[in-house]
């Protein structure tokens, strides 16, 4: 009898074990894949910097430009917003983020944002104003210090 004790113990510890890893690699792959706001925008990371002295980027110096940049998930729009403020949005649209074509660009008029694809319109603050998107523009936080701005989340 006490051989069975044994035995019972051990598929116990076996079934146990596999329960755990099982759990292990569930827990795995959860943590693996990126995070995903409300808006559907997978969150990676970003820390870009941009230098205001460079030619490149002439188009920050003055109150309401912008410029494109890489980084985040479809891209970044920076705006020169006002007097020290500057404006990161990820140019990732929010209705359907998932298609490709879901990208973000300033209206020629430079008076909002939009997507050609899905005619969603966003404010300067990238919340939407037309279309089907409902959920605002993913916003990085940035930094000045000097002539230079910091891009994060």
């Amino acid at each position: 009898m006490p051989g069975t004790m044994v035995e019972s113990q051990a598929k116990g510890f076996i079934l146990m074990n596999k329960r755990n890893l099982i759990l292990i690699q569930i827990a795995f792959l959860l943590g693996c894949q990126p995070a995903v706001e409300e808006s559907g925008i997978p969150n990676v990371a970003v820390n870009v910097e941009v230098n205001l002295s460079d030619i490149d980027n002439a188009a920050l110096l003055q109150i309401g430009g912008y410029i494109y940049l890489q980084g985040g998930v479809r891209g970044i729009i920076l705006f020169h917003e006002s007097q020290n403020l500057y404006r990161a949005f990820d140019r990732n649209c929010t209705y359907q983020p998932s298609d490709l074509a879901a990208v973000v660009e300033v209206n020629v008029s430079g008076f909002f944002m939009e997507d050609l694809s899905c005619k969603s319109n966003f404010d300067l603050s990238g919340f939407p104003t037309d279309g089907p998107a409902e959920f605002p523009l993913k916003e990085y936080n940035v930094s000045v210090a000097g002539d230079f701005l910091l891009i994060s989340n």
